[in-house]
């Protein structure tokens, strides 16, 4: 099932991985993961931006960028 998922850089972090939190809207399945590279091309220069994502195995398959959402 496709959900509509947040991706947010964090602005300060000292994780050398940088990791993005991503998450479901209520704040459903949030989880700290690495983005591909093509994920972070669709992200540009946005700090955060919302995606179609599927949850599997505990992280998100992020895939196309979607219009910005109100949460």
């Amino acid at each position: 099932m496709t959900d509509v998922v947040k991706v947010q850089i964090p602005l300060i972090t000292n994780d050398p991985h940088k990791h993005a939190l991503v998450y479901a809207n209520d704040r459903k399945c949030i989880v700290q993961q690495p983005l591909s590279d093509t994920t972070i091309k669709l992200l540009g220069d946005d700090r955060k931006a919302f995606f179609e994502a599927e949850f599997r195995r505990g992280k998100w398959l992020i895939g196309r960028r979607v219009q910005d959402m109100d949460w």
